[in-house]
């Protein structure tokens, strides 16, 4: 595994892990309510939940692009 790879994997996992319990509130928590309103808000919870997530793993990507391109300096990096 590279480094930039070994940095960013808890980004990817903790990312993971909470797009699919907002996920998992969604689809299978929220119809199981029998109160609209508690259902409704189980659902925006759930769709909360997961949109962070996924913001959690873009920001690993992003983390992992910035460290390799650190590896790796451009041609106008190293111009003098």
């Amino acid at each position: 595994m590279t480094p930039a790879l070994r940095a960013t994997s808890g980004y990817w996992l903790a990312g993971l892990a909470l797009a699919t319990l907002g996920v998992i509130l969604k689809r299978f928590g929220a119809p199981t309510l029998a109160d609209l309103q508690h259902r409704a808000a189980l659902a925006v919870t759930g769709e909360i939940i997961a949109l962070a997530g996924l913001g959690i793993i873009m920001l690993g990507i992003r983390r992992r692009i910035k460290l390799a391109s650190a590896d790796h300096p451009t041609p106008a990096d190293t111009a003098t």
